[in-house]
């Protein structure tokens, strides 16, 4: 399955106003229920939150991918945001977070981590994470995605 496939427009934040890390990622888990993908917002941030717990999911270069296993998610998932103001996600390189792209899914551990690793070879293999900073609307998002899953094709 691609991220495009994975990510609908409804699940896409732009400039988003300020918030901290724990608000962003309810306000995200809050767009895939609404999108009918989540069954339980407060399980489903409960279980991001407790991974955060363990260790941050700010990977560096102003990017963090929250992501986790629970069985209030219906089917895997994501949700993309673009706060207008970079949040602190205790990042492994200490640069505030940017972009977020949040997975989350049922049981399967080895789905997400296929997801995860996806997300992460498309944000890091060419300049997709500057486009989707420059993007103006979640289908400008979807186009770009797009686009970079194409190039892992061929």
């Amino acid at each position: 399955m691609t991220l495009v496939e994975l990510l609908k427009p409804s699940c896409i934040q732009l400039d988003s106003p300020p918030l901290a890390k724990e608000e962003l990622i309810r306000g995200m888990v809050e767009q895939l229920a609404a999108a009918g993908l989540v069954a339980s917002v407060s399980h489903v941030t409960r279980a991001l939150l407790e991974r955060e717990r363990v260790m941050s999911t700010g990977v560096g270069r102003g990017v963090a991918l929250p992501h986790a296993r629970s069985a209030a998610v219906r089917e895997f998932c994501v949700a993309l945001a673009r706060p207008r103001e970079p949040v602190d996600f205790a990042a492994l390189d200490a640069e505030p977070v940017r972009l977020v792209l949040m997975a989350v899914g049922p049981g399967d551990r080895t789905g997400l981590m296929r997801i995860l690793t996806r997300i992460s070879r498309l944000l890091y293999a060419g300049d997709l994470q500057k486009r989707l900073l420059q993007a103006k609307s979640p289908d400008e998002v979807l186009r770009q995605i797009g686009s970079e899953e194409a190039k892992l094709k061929s």
